[in-house]
C-alpha cells in the first residue's frame, strides 16, 4: 500500500468530504441548490440578504435627497445612475447566490453597470462646469492643459500635454464611454457562445476576457486623465471623493473576482458535493460583494451628506448666525448654494466659503 504523505493528510483534514464532492462541472439548479444547501451556506446567504436590505434602505435615503435638494436637472439625472449603482450590483450578486447557474451572467450585468457609472462620472464632471464646452472654456482661460502623465503612466515624462479644447475633451470622453459598449457586446456574444457550446472551456472566452480587460484599463486611464482637470472648480462638490468610491467599488468587484477564479483554477478553492470549484468561487465572491458594497454605501452616505457637498445646493443650512432668524417656508433662511459666492469670484474664495459650511 502506498504511503500517505504529509500533504495528503493536510488535504484530508482541510477537505474531509473530498470523496463526496461533485465529479462533474454541472452547476445545480436553484431548487436543488436551496433544498440541499448546507447550514454554512444558509447562514451566509441570510447575512447577504440583510446586507442588501441595508443597501436598498440607504439607496432610498440617497434618492430622496437627490430628488429634493438637487436643483440642476442634468446633475440630478447623473446622480440617479450613481444612486442605483450599489443596489443593482448587490442585487445581481444576491440573485446569483440563489440561482448559481445565472451567477456568471449576473456578474457580467453588474460589471457593465459599473463601467457605465465610470462614464457617468465624466458627464457629471462636465455638468458641474455647465457643459463640455463650458469646461473647455474654463480650462483654456486658466491655461490648464490635459496631461497624460497620470497613474499608472506618471513616470513617462515624454507623454505630451495638449490643449483643453472641446474636441480633445470629447476624445477622452469616448475613451471612457467605449468600455460599457464593448463590454455589453462581449457579454452578449459570450451568452450566445455558451448557449451553443454548453460550457465555457473555449478559446473565445479567453479572448473575450482579455478584450474586456484592455477596454476597462483604457476607461480607467481616461478617467484618471479627466478627473484632475479644473479641480479648484469641482472641489466644493467633493467630486474627487465620489469618483474614488466608484473607482474602488469596481476595482474590488473585478480584482476580487479574479482572485477567486485564480483560487479555483489552482484548486485552492475545492469543489463540494453540490458546487464545482468555479461556481463555489463565484458564490463566495458574490457574498463578499454584498457586505463590501454596503460598507461603501454607508461611507458615501456619511462623507457626502448635504452639508459637506455643493451637489445638494437646495439643502437648507442653519448655523449659529441664522439659528435665531425667522425661517422661510422651507424651514431655513438660506441654502447651500446661497452660502457660496457667485461665479465671478475666484475659485479659491469659492472653495474657502464652502469649507466653512
Amino acid at each position: 500500500m502506498n504511503r500517505l504523505d504529509g500533504m495528503d493528510i493536510v488535504k484530508t483534514i482541510i477537505h474531509p468530504h473530498r470523496n463526496e464532492t461533485a465529479e462533474n462541472e454541472t452547476i445545480p439548479y436553484s431548487d436543488i441548490w436551496i433544498a440541499n444547501m448546507d447550514p454554512l451556506y444558509a447562514i451566509f446567504l441570510s447575512m447577504s440578504c440583510m446586507f442588501v436590505t441595508v443597501v436598498f434602505a440607504l439607496a432610498c435615503v440617497h434618492l430622496y435627497f437627490v430628488l429634493k435638494y438637487v436643483s440642476n436637472e442634468r446633475i440630478q439625472t447623473d446622480l440617479y445612475y450613481l444612486v442605483f449603482m450599489y443596489p443593482i450590483t448587490t442585487f445581481c450578486g444576491l440573485v446569483g447566490m440563489f440561482i448559481p447557474r445565472a451567477a456568471t451572467f449576473l456578474y457580467a450585468v453588474a460589471l457593465v453597470y459599473f463601467m457605465f457609472c465610470l462614464f457617468i462620472m465624466v458627464t457629471l464632471l462636465f455638468n458641474i462646469f455647465g457643459s463640455r464646452k463650458d469646461m473647455s472654456a474654463f480650462l483654456l482661460e486658466r491655461g490648464i492643459k490635459i496631461s497624460f502623465q497620470v497613474p499608472p503612466l506618471c513616470c513617462f515624462k515624454f507623454l505630451p500635454k495638449i490643449r483643453s479644447t472641446d474636441e480633445n475633451l470629447r476624445r477622452i470622453e469616448w475613451l471612457v464611454f467605449q468600455t460599457p459598449i464593448i463590454r455589453t457586446c462581449l457579454e452578449l456574444t459570450n451568452v450566445v457562445v455558451f448557449m451553443e457550446l454548453g460550457h465555457r472551456r473555449n478559446l473565445w472566452f479567453v479572448f473575450s476576457q482579455l478584450g474586456g480587460l484592455v477596454s476597462m484599463l483604457l476607461a480607467f486611464y481616461g478617467c484618471y486623465v479627466m478627473i484632475p482637470l479644473g479641480r479648484e472648480k469641482h472641489a466644493p462638490y467633493r467630486f474627487d471623493f465620489l469618483f474614488r468610491t466608484v473607482d474602488i467599488a469596481q476595482c474590488i468587484y473585478t480584482i476580487q473576482k479574479f482572485c477567486f477564479d485564480f483560487a479555483a483554477t489552482f484548486e485552492i478553492v475545492q469543489p463540494d458535493r453540490l458546487f464545482p470549484a468555479t461556481a463555489k468561487a463565484q458564490w463566495w465572491a458574490s457574498f463578499m460583494l454584498t457586505w463590501e458594497m454596503m460598507v461603501l454605501s454607508a461611507l458615501t452616505t456619511y462623507c457626502l451628506r448635504p452639508t459637506k457637498t455643493l451637489l445638494f445646493d437646495k439643502y437648507p443650512v442653519v448655523d449659529s448666525t441664522t439659528r435665531h432668524r425667522p425661517f422661510d417656508s422651507t424651514g431655513s433662511s438660506e441654502t447651500i448654494s446661497s452660502t457660496v459666492q457667485p461665479k465671478s469670484f475666484s475659485a479659491s474664495n469659492e472653495t474657502g466659503q464652502f469649507n466653512s459650511i
